[in-house]
């Protein structure tokens, strides 16, 4: 059924959130779950991701294009802060 579906999905991809809060260095891991909660319709978590992802890789610029990339693909932006 479509509803085991979906909480099988939402289940994988708070395995990956829970892997990138333990070991962040991961950038596929990061595009991964920003899409992926875009897909499951959680805006707020996807654009926290996007946040987190930044920060972490503030330094890679080629990373951080990529992040930023997929973030205008989706529509989304970065949280602000003041």
């Amino acid at each position: 059924p479509a509803s085991d579906q979906e909480a099988m999905i939402s289940g994988m991809v708070d395995k990956l959130s829970a892997r990138l809060a333990a070991s962040p260095r991961d950038a596929e891991g990061w595009l991964r779950l920003i899409r992926s909660q875009m897909v499951l319709n959680q805006p707020d978590k996807a654009k926290d991701a996007l946040t987190a992802a930044l920060k972490e890789f503030a330094t890679d610029a080629a990373v951080t294009g990529q992040i930023t990339a997929l973030a205008t693909e989706l529509g989304l932006t970065q949280n602000q802060t003041p």
